[in-house]
């Protein structure tokens, strides 16, 4: 399958239903698409480098925070610490957006231009793994603040603040969860998301599980290329 192709179909998979805790925000979105069109594809030149690129940026615009909430966490934050969180990555994004200009116009008055430009891509790479990294460590702290809260029988009851669902994009009222739930692999988290009390539709698990699987492929086609 064409790399291209491939990312459209994560791409229509994410704007179905892949919006999630980070995602939630319209203006975090904003953010990482205005940076992935404007380094994407004028700062690389490696086609390689650029595909790798483009897959990280979609991905954190897609599902990946969603897949890492409800992996490692029970997939709930508090709306509060979220926005912090959210201000975070704003700034980080526009810093490595306006660093990535200033080098572009730099690249220019160069001597050989061309030649530091290919030089350019590994590094870039580099600052937008970095930046995904220090995101995950920031939404870590609020994912498992609050699991700490929830998990604790006698902290729970007195939970006030309002709560971000990452899985359905919904603030609902804090409460408190299950043993089983807490601190446990995916497969017990997800029977947590999808019970039938929920009356969440078990079409939309699949749907997940299905934007999962496409992310995985998409990740090989780009190792594979």
């Amino acid at each position: 399958m064409p790399l291209a192709l491939a990312f459209l179909l994560l791409l229509s998979l994410s704007a179905h239903g892949g919006r999630s805790c980070l995602q939630c925000d319209e203006s975090v979105r904003e953010a990482l698409s205005q940076l992935r069109f404007a380094i994407i594809p004028s700062r690389f030149h490696l086609e390689q480098l650029q595909a790798r690129a483009q897959a990280l940026l979609l991905g954190m615009e897609g599902p990946f925070f969603r897949d890492y909430a409800l992996n490692a966490f029970v997939g709930e934050v508090e709306v509060d610490h979220l926005e912090l969180v959210a201000s975070f990555i704003k700034n980080q994004t526009n810093n490595l957006k306006v660093n990535s200009l200033r080098a572009a116009d730099g690249m220019l008055s160069a001597s050989h231009p061309t030649r530091i430009s290919f030089s350019l891509d590994g590094p870039l790479l580099e600052e937008l793994v970095t930046l995904r990294g220090k995101v995950i460590k920031e939404i870590k702290k609020v994912l498992k603040l609050y699991e700490l809260k929830a998990c604790d029988p006698k902290v729970c009851r007195l939970l006030k603040e309002e709560v971000l669902d990452c899985l359905h994009c919904l603030k609902i009222s804090p409460k408190c969860i299950e043993k089983k739930y807490c601190f446990v692999d995916r497969q017990l988290r997800m029977a947590l998301q999808y019970k039938k009390k929920s009356g969440y539709p078990w079409n939309q698990a699949m749907f997940g599980i299905v934007s999962i699987c496409l992310a995985v492929f998409v990740l090989g086609v780009i190792v594979a290329s």
